[in-house]
């Protein structure tokens, strides 16, 4: 018979196995062997792209892919010998602040990337690619966005494509700043010196497909699915704020006010949701008070509980 006050707490065991996640420095074969494989399909992928999208009209990808391909374009010198040189430098510095793990996959990108610039099927797709004579803008468009779509997965894994991209996540993480927004301070310098040589047109294409790169890459780290903030005002506090948390299974938070004209003492119930489960939310509290205000607010990051890993 189990001795009084030796119970154990509701949920107390699931509490004391933490679940893995995509920042931790440690390796987990099953959950990094996906992000490998999902890696190299990812450089495949962007290789492809830079091929047959942007080569044929000297555009630039952003970071250490953008320095080697303009080198490429200038001195003809193979992509591999520069994003290699460059990436051991950026490399040393992420092993200092995110652990072998991070360095490791950023590393094995980059030699995919290498692998993948040299294949026969790559170069033959440099030389015939494009989307033809006038049609440079849809194809620096259509390009990008693959680009930014397709890193944003690796980034949402705790990996990155190697290149400032290491860099960037390092800012990233210790200022909150987003990894697209740094990436593009990082990329003027290069489209300078492309513009300087292959003219400002060119230049100023290569910098709108890194705003739509950019644009795409931030949306898709986000997702569709986004988090609002919702503040409900309403006298059937009581009676809303337990469906929320039966039927939504979502936290609620009692916020204290008091209403300036009436100076009468009231609660703001308070809860975060994601966009498809306004609806829902917006039922319940109509279901109890069809007078209430509902302030919806779309929020840019929540981590914990739920919602997001902490990076």
């Amino acid at each position: 018979m189990e001795k009084k006050g030796t119970a154990a707490k509701p949920f107390e065991g699931a509490l004391q196995k933490k679940p893995f996640g995509p920042y931790d420095k440690g390796f987990n074969f099953k959950y990094d062997s996906v992000t490998l494989l999902m890696i190299a399909v990812v450089c495949f992928i962007q290789t492809l792209v830079l091929a047959y999208f942007y080569e044929p009209y000297h555009f630039l990808s952003g970071g250490v892919t953008g320095v080697a391909m303009l080198v490429n374009y200038l001195t003809s010198l193979p992509k591999w010998v520069v994003m290699i040189a460059l990436n051991i430098p950026i490399g040393l510095a992420g092993i200092k602040h995110q652990g072998w793990k991070f360095v490791i996959f950023s590393f094995i990108a980059t030699i995919l990337y290498s692998l993948f610039f040299e294949l026969p099927i790559i170069r033959q797709i440099a030389q015939s690619g494009g989307l033809g004579d006038g049609n440079a803008m849809l194809s620096a468009m259509v390009g990008a966005a693959i680009i930014g779509v397709t890193g944003a997965p690796i980034v949402r894994r705790g990996a990155t494509l190697g290149g400032i991209d290491v860099i960037s996540v390092i800012i990233s993480r210790k200022l909150s700043i987003q990894i697209g927004s740094i990436n593009i301070c990082f990329n003027l310098i290069i489209m300078t010196v492309l513009g300087f040589f292959y003219g400002i047109e060119t230049a100023l294409l290569s910098m709108l497909a890194m705003f739509v790169c950019n644009t795409a890459f931030n949306f898709a780290m986000r997702g569709v699915n986004h988090t609002m903030s919702v503040f409900i005002i309403s006298e059937e506090w009581d009676e809303i704020a337990p469906h929320v948390m039966q039927d939504m299974h979502r936290g609620v938070t009692y916020i204290h006010a008091e209403g300036a004209y009436t100076g009468q003492p009231r609660k703001l119930v308070y809860c975060l949701v994601k966009t498809t489960e306004l609806a829902k939310l917006k039922k319940i509290v109509k279901d109890h008070d069809p007078n209430a205000l509902f302030s919806v607010i779309e929020t840019t990051e929540v981590v914990g509980r739920g919602f997001g890993m902490m990076n």
